[in-house]
C-alpha cells in the first residue's frame, strides 16, 4: 500500500524544472529603472501560533532568480515586520501596476541578474480564530477577487510561478490542547502541535490547502483508500460536521467518473472539508465544499490544480470547462452572446471573470458541437490536453493552438470575437440561456462567512 504513494511522490516531486518566466507579466517602471518579475526557486515558511499572546508571526526565507537586472516583485497582503535581501535590510513597499488592477510587494533594491534570498517576517492575522481550546487557522482562496490567493498569508509570487514549498508549524504555549492540520503536503508531526510540511514543487500561489484547528472539534473524519485505475491505492481524507456517510459515497462516484473521463487522479491525496456554506473552493488534490459543489470542485482537481492557469487572462478556461460538465455536457448550436473580454483584459490583471461560467462554457458548449459535427469530442481533446500540460501553467494562447489543431478548425477568428473581445461590434454581452445568473459554485464569502469556515 505505501510502497504505491511513496512511488507517486517521488514522481512528483522529480519532476523537471518548470520555465516559469515565459508566462511572467512584463516589466514595468520604477525609480528611474524597471521593476521585473522574479522566479521563485524555495519558499521555506515558519509559521509559529503563539496561544498566550494571541498572535501569530511568520517568518519566511525566499530564495529566487533575478533573469534580468531591476527591482524585484513579488507579493504579500501583510505589511512586513522586518525584511532583509542577501543579508542587508530592505523595503518592500506596495505598488500598483501600469493599469491599477492590482497591488504587488517590491523590493527596494535594484538587484543584477543571479540567485538571491529575501527574508520577511510579517504578523499573520487573516482567517485566525483563539479560543479557550487553541487556535483555528484556514488559508482560504478565491479567484473571484484581487489578491485572495496564498498572498493574503505568506509571501509567495503570482501564478506563472510554480515552486517548492515548506512549512514548520507550530503552537507554542498550548500544552495540552493538541492541534490537527490538514494541508496537502507531505506532513511530519515531531511532536504535539509541532508540523513539518513539504509541498510538490509543481504547486503555484493557488494549491496549497492549510487548515489547523484543535483536537477538540465536532467534525466527523473518515479516511480510506481509493483504488485508483492506475492501481494505487488513493489517500482520501474526508472531515465534515455534517453526514461524512454522504459525502464519501458521493467521493467514490465523483472520483470513478473523474477517472473515467481524463485519467487518474493527478494528486498523492485527496482532502476534502465539508462545510456548511454553500459552494466551496479548490486547491490541489484538496477541497473546502458543501456536498452539492463537490462535482466541480473535484474537477478542479484536473483543470484548474493539476493544469493550471498562468494568469488572470487564463482563469476562464478551467470554470469554463468544469461548468460544462456540471452541465452534462451540452452541444450548443448557436451563441446567445456577441462577444466577451475573457481574456482580453489587463496583463497585469489577477483574477478570473464570472462570465466564465456562463459565457465561457456556452463557448466549450458550441465548439464542442462543432467538432461533434466533424465526428470529433471535445472531452477527448481535454482529457489528451491535461495528460500532456498536467503539473504546468497554461495560457488560453496555448489552449487555443491545441484546440485548432485537435478540432481540425481555424479557431483565431471566433477566440477573437468570443474571449478576447476584439470586435468591431460594440462588446455588449446579452444574457444566454442558463440555469443560474450567478454560479453556485463559488460564491463570495464574507469575513464572517470565512471566520466560521476556519472554526471546528
Amino acid at each position: 500500500m505505501m510502497k504505491m504513494i511513496v512511488a507517486l511522490s517521488v514522481l512528483v516531486h522529480c519532476l523537471p524544472a518548470f520555465s516559469a518566466m515565459k508566462d511572467a507579466p512584463p516589466a514595468f517602471p520604477f525609480k528611474g529603472d524597471l521593476a521585473v518579475f522574479i522566479d521563485f526557486q524555495k519558499a521555506d515558511y515558519a509559521i509559529t501560533y503563539n496561544l498566550k499572546e494571541q498572535k501569530v508571526v511568520v517568518e519566511s526565507l525566499i530564495t529566487f532568480q533575478a533573469k534580468t537586472a531591476g527591482y524585484p516583485i513579488f507579493d504579500l497582503v501583510a505589511d512586513p515586520i522586518e525584511a532583509s535581501l542577501d543579508g542587508v535590510d530592505v523595503n518592500i513597499p506596495a505598488i500598483k501596476d501600469p493599469d491599477s488592477q492590482t497591488t504587488l510587494r517590491v523590493v527596494e533594491v535594484k538587484l543584477s541578474p543571479g540567485i538571491h534570498e529575501l527574508k520577511i517576517k510579517h504578523s499573520l492575522s487573516t482567517n485566525v480564530v483563539f479560543d479557550r481550546r487553541g487556535v483555528s487557522s484556514g488559508f482560504w482562496m478565491s479567484d473571484l477577487n484581487d489578491r485572495r490567493y496564498l498572498e493574503q498569508y505568506l509571501p509567495t509570487n503570482l501564478e506563472f510561478d510554480q515552486y517548492e514549498m515548506t512549512s514548520k508549524v507550530r503552537i507554542i504555549h498550548g500544552e495540552g490542547r493538541p492541534h490537527i492540520l490538514k494541508t496537502n503536503g507531505s506532513v511530519t508531526k515531531i511532536s504535539e502541535n509541532h508540523f513539518e510540511v513539504s509541498y510538490p514543487a509543481f504547486y503555484s500561489a493557488s494549491s496549497m490547502f492549510f487548515h489547523l484547528f484543535p483536537e477538540n472539534n465536532s467534525a466527523k473524519n473518515v479516511q480510506f483508500y481509493y483504488p485508483s485505475i492506475d492501481g494505487r491505492l488513493l489517500p482520501v481524507d474526508v472531515y465534515t460536521i455534517y453526514n461524512s456517510d454522504e459525502f464519501v459515497s458521493e467521493t467514490k462516484n465523483i472520483l470513478a467518473e473523474l477517472e473515467a473521463d481524463y485519467g487518474p487522479f493527478p494528486h498523492e491525496q485527496l482532502i476534502i472539508y465539508g462545510n456548511s456554506l454553500s459552494g466551496g473552493m479548490e486547491y490541489s488534490g484538496a477541497t473546502s465544499t458543501s456536498l452539492k459543489a463537490l462535482g466541480h470542485e473535484l474537477f478542479h482537481s484536473y483543470h484548474a490544480r493539476g493544469l493550471m492557469p498562468a494568469n488572470g487572462n487564463a482563469g476562464w478556461m478551467d470554470e469554463a470547462i468544469a461548468r460544462w460538465r456540471d452541465n452534462k455536457y451540452p452541444l450548443t448550436e448557436k451563441l446567445y452572446f456577441e462577444s466577451t473580454m475573457l481574456a482580453g483584459r489587463s496583463v497585469w490583471s489577477r483574477l478570473t471573470d464570472r462570465m466564465a461560467y456562463t459565457e465561457g462554457s456556452a463557448f466549450l458548449s458550441w465548439i464542442a458541437f462543432r467538432m461533434n459535427e466533424n465526428g470529433l469530442e471535445l472531452k477527448d481533446f481535454l482529457k489528451d490536453y491535461f495528460e500532456q500540460y498536467k503539473y504546468s501553467s497554461v495560457t488560453t494562447k496555448l489552449f487555443e493552438q491545441k484546440l485548432s489543431e485537435a478540432s481540425k478548425m481555424d479557431l483565431s477568428q471566433d477566440f477573437l470575437k468570443y474571449i478576447y473581445g476584439k470586435t468591431s461590434t460594440k462588446v455588449k454581452v446579452n444574457p444566454i440561456k442558463t440555469t443560474d445568473s450567478e454560479n453556485p459554485f463559488h460564491p463570495n464569502y464574507t469575513k464572517d462567512q470565512l471566520l466560521e469556515l476556519t472554526r471546528l
